[in-house]
């Protein structure tokens, strides 16, 4: 069982709850969110698999996921990177957090980014495929994708980006 930090609107922890209760009663709660860029405008979209409890086959904008009980954004991005597409090793940029919330989602989300356009190994519970696209395309193809992964490209592009 996956244990979560349950958050208020401030982000301050306020219970502990496991994952699947999160879900089913749609508690606040952090993750983290990786933007992978490429050259120029490219970035790494994935397409999420059928089993996944959120967005089940949406594409996503962000590698990263829910932040267990006690963990420290940083090391939630870099444990998600690797285990998603096996990136390790690579140098994060902080962006900052972000509050998401909608009818299937609350979620504080702590933003980083990286360059990379090495080897991918995807994990495939999680990932059935990647594609580099570009902002212009990530924003014509909006409804395919995770709504808390175009917030938190919303807040990268409003912070400057790169």
């Amino acid at each position: 069982m996956e244990w979560v930090d349950v958050v208020d609107e401030q982000d301050n922890v306020i219970e502990v709850a496991d994952r699947a209760r999160v879900r089913r009663e749609n508690l606040r709660h952090r993750a983290s969110y990786i933007l992978v860029l490429g050259e120029g405008d490219q970035i790494l979209v994935q397409r999420r698999t059928l089993g996944k409890d959120f967005c089940p086959g949406m594409l996503d904008a962000c590698a990263g996921g829910v932040m267990t009980v006690g963990e420290q954004p940083l090391a939630s991005a870099l444990r998600e990177l690797g285990e998603e597409l096996g990136i390790d090793g690579v140098a994060l940029h902080d962006h900052g957090r972000f509050l998401a919330e909608g009818d299937h989602y609350r979620v504080w989300g702590y933003l980083y980014s990286c360059r990379y356009q090495g080897p991918l190994q995807l994990q495939a519970e999680e990932v059935s495929a990647v594609h580099w696209m570009s902002l212009t395309e990530i924003a014509s193809r909006a409804a395919e994708f995770t709504p808390d992964s175009l917030t938190a490209l919303a807040h990268w592009q409003a912070r400057g980006g790169a």
